[in-house]
C-alpha cells in the first residue's frame, strides 16, 4: 500500500509539475506572440493601401495618353496636405488630431496619400462602426490582435475570454498597444499612428458615447506622452461637439470644398487624367458655379462626356436629397411632429451651397 501510494503521489508530482511548467511557459510564449503579431501589424505596407490601389482607377491607355510624373502624383494637392503628411509620419508630436468635413471633400484620400508615402510603416486605420461587436473586429484586424481567442488555455477554463463586452476587449487591445509603442519608443522614438474613419458612424447613444469617451482618453494620455497619435476622421459636427468637452490636446483640421482657382485646376486635371482633353476655362468656370468644389462632385462630373449634363444631375439629387428633409407642416400635426421638425429643418452642420440652373426656380 504504501509503496503504491508513493507511485502515484510521485506520478502525479511529475505530471503536475509537467502540466505546470509547460502550460507556464505557453503562457508566457503567447503574451510575447501577441506583442510580436501586434509589431507586425505597423510594419511597412497595410491592407488598407493594398484596397486603396485595387481602386484605383487607370485611365484607359487607348483613349487617354501616359501623364506626367507629376500629374500621376499630384493632380490634386491641398493645403491641408502638408500638415496631415507630418501627423502620419509621426513628426507632429504631442496632439491627436480630428478631422471634420463633409463628405466627399478629400479627408480619407489625404489620409491614405500620407500613408502611401511612408508605405504604412508605423501606422494602422481602420473603419469605425455604429456595432460595437464589429468595431470590436475592426480594430483586431487593424492591430492584429486576436483578443485571446486563440489561447488554447482557455479550451481547460469554465468562462471564455469572449464572455467580457466588447469595451473591455477594446480596452484590453489598447492595453497591449501601448506596450508595443513603449517598445517603439525606444528603438525608433517616433509614436504610432492608429487612424479611425468615419467616426460619425458611431451611434450618439449610451453605448456610442462610453466608447468615444474611451478613445479620447488613451488618445489624451498617449498624446501627452508621445506614444500613440489618433486620428478621427468625421463627417458630422457632433463628435466634435462630445470630444470638445474633455479635450485638452485635441487639434482640430476642418477640410473644406476647394476654392475656385484649385477646382478648376482640378478639374482640368481630371479631364487631362481621363479623356485627355482641355476644356475651355468658360466651361470649368461654369461646372464650378453649379457644383462648387466638392471634389467627389468634381470627380463625377470629371468623369462625364456631359459635364453641364451631369452637373444638372447632381443638382437635381441633392435637391431631391433637401426637400426629403424638410417638411410643411399644418396646425393639425401632433407636437412630437414638431419636434421632429426642428431637426430636419436645421441640421447641426452647414448644408453645401449648389447654384441651380436658371430652369429650377421654384427651388
Amino acid at each position: 500500500m504504501i509503496e503504491a501510494a508513493a507511485t502515484a503521489f510521485a506520478s502525479i508530482v511529475v505530471l503536475g509539475a509537467g502540466f505546470g511548467i509547460g502550460g507556464y511557459i505557453y503562457h508566457k510564449f503567447y503574451k510575447w506572440l501577441v506583442l510580436h503579431k501586434m509589431e507586425g501589424a505597423f510594419k511597412p505596407g497595410d491592407p488598407v493601401l493594398d484596397l486603396a490601389a485595387i481602386g484605383k482607377q487607370i485611365p484607359n491607355s487607348i483613349t487617354s495618353p501616359p501623364l506626367s510624373k507629376e500629374t500621376d502624383e499630384h493632380w490634386i494637392l491641398r493645403d491641408e496636405q502638408a500638415k496631415i503628411d507630418a501627423i502620419v509620419n509621426g513628426t507632429e508630436k504631442g496632439h491627436y488630431h480630428l478631422l471634420i468635413g463633409e463628405k466627399g471633400t478629400g479627408k480619407s484620400s489625404m489620409l491614405l496619400d500620407a500613408m502611401q508615402k511612408i508605405d504604412g510603416e508605423g501606422c494602422s486605420m481602420f473603419e469605425a462602426h455604429a456595432d460595437m461587436e464589429i468595431f470590436r473586429v475592426r480594430l483586431g484586424k487593424a492591430l492584429d490582435f486576436e483578443f485571446h481567442e486563440d489561447y488554447i488555455g482557455s479550451y481547460f477554463s469554465e468562462r471564455g475570454p469572449r464572455e467580457s463586452t466588447p469595451l473591455l476587449d477594446i480596452e484590453r487591445a489598447f492595453n497591449k498597444l501601448e506596450k508595443v509603442a513603449l517598445n517603439r519608443r525606444k528603438t525608433i522614438g517616433r509614436p504610432l499612428i492608429v487612424i479611425i474613419n468615419a467616426v460619425h458612424l458611431l451611434r450618439d447613444d449610451e453605448d456610442g458615447r462610453d466608447l468615444l469617451e474611451l478613445l479620447q482618453q488613451r488618445a489624451e494620455q498617449w498624446a501627452a506622452s508621445n506614444l500613440v497619435t489618433m486620428v478621427f476622421n468625421s463627417d458630422d459636427y457632433w463628435v466634435y461637439e462630445r470630444l470638445k468637452q474633455l479635450a485638452t490636446r485635441m487639434e482640430v483640421t476642418s477640410i473644406t470644398d476647394l476654392p475656385k482657382n484649385q477646382a478648376i485646376s482640378a478639374l482640368s486635371k481630371y479631364r487631362l487624367k481621363y479623356f485627355g482633353e482641355k476644356p475651355n476655362k468658360s466651361i470649368l468656370e461654369e461646372v464650378y458655379d453649379r457644383v462648387g468644389g466638392r471634389l467627389t462632385f468634381l470627380n463625377r462630373v470629371a468623369k462625364s462626356k456631359d459635364m453641364l449634363g451631369t452637373c444638372d444631375a447632381i443638382i437635381d439629387t441633392e435637391r431631391r436629397w433637401f426637400l426629403n428633409q424638410c417638411w410643411i407642416l399644418g396646425m393639425e400635426m401632433d407636437d412630437d411632429v414638431m419636434d421632429q421638425q426642428k431637426y430636419a429643418v436645421r441640421p447641426s452642420y452647414p448644408l453645401p451651397l449648389l447654384k441651380l440652373p436658371a430652369s429650377s426656380k421654384s427651388y
